[in-house]
Order: C-alpha cells, then structure tokens, then sequence
C-alpha cells in the first residue's frame, strides 16, 4: 500500500497517478556511456582509466539516486483532492483541494515534447509548488479537469436527483 493510498479518506478514491519520467535516468546514462568510452578507447595511461573508472562510479551514485527519488515520488488525482509526495527522509506532502486550487501550468520545453515529459507548477494563494520532469504532465492536468467536472456533476444535473423520494413510480 503506497503513502497516498494510506492517507485517503472515507470514500475517496485514487483516480489517476502520474510518475516521473524516466528521463531522470539521463544523466546517469550519460556519464556510463561517457565513462565507458573513456575507459575503452582512450584508456592507454592509468589517469586516463582512472577518470574512465570514476565516470562509471558517479553514474552509478547518479542512478541510484534517481531511483530513489522515483520510487520515492507519488502524484495522485482523486475525487476529492491532488496529492503529491516526494522524498525519503524529509517527505514532503502537498494536498490541495479540487475546488481550491487557482492554476495548474504546465511548462514543457522542446525536448519534453519530444519524450512527453514537463514540469508541473501548481498555485495557489502564494504558494507554488514545481515538481518535475513528470511523464505525460497534460494526461495528469486533464484527470485534474475531469475530477474537478466530476465534483460538480450533482450540481450540473439536476435531474440526477429527482427520483430520490421513491414516489415516482
């Protein structure tokens, strides 16, 4: 049971869950490659195996450092709420309201529409949150419009109720 499934409340349900992508193994692929190439190809003096070597090590330390904070991350759309946690030992909860929320941004640069990831912003009163690269970020910004619609529907339809006294039969 994740965190957010722990926290839910009476007759809340988890909707939609985004995660973040993978593109935050880049940096560790990177430096593998970088790393091996340096070791394999130009590794003729010990410094220059050593550096090859140490490129190896740091991309290891920069994977495993992206698997935590993806396996540490989790963002939710339910029926009632958006709920976003990050981080292991300094967890960090944000819980905003449907009906309270001002503006979700959504900032997504050329290579993010490229690999469909972005940043996700998100306001309210003075505050604003960032969480980012999320992978398919106007997926989790629509589930946001549709749960929001959603909370609104006995209100749009109010013929939706008009049978509740058992009399129209």
């Amino acid at each position: 049971m994740t965190f957010i499934e722990k926290n839910l409340a009476n007759n809340e349900r988890v909707i939609y869950r985004a995660k973040l992508h993978w593109w935050i193994y880049g940096r560790s692929a990177f430096l593998l490659l970088l790393g091996i190439v340096v070791f394999a190809l130009w590794g003729t003096t010990e410094v220059v195996k050593i550096i090859g070597g140490l490129l190896v090590v740091i991309s290891l330390i920069t994977f495993i450092n992206a698997y935590i904070r993806s396996s540490a991350s989790e963002f939710a759309v339910t029926n009632r709420r958006i709920m976003m946690k990050t981080g292991v030992t300094n967890r960090r909860l944000i819980e905003l309201q449907l009906n309270r929320s001002d503006g979700l941004v959504i900032d997504q640069g050329i290579i993010g529409r490229i690999f469909n990831y972005g940043s996700i912003i998100i306001r309210t009163g003075n505050l604003e949150e960032i969480f980012s690269p999320v992978a398919d970020p106007f997926e989790f910004k629509r589930q946001i419009n549709n749960a929001i619609e959603e909370s609104f529907a006995p209100f749009n339809n109010p013929t939706a109720g008009a049978n509740m006294t058992g009399r129209g039969q």
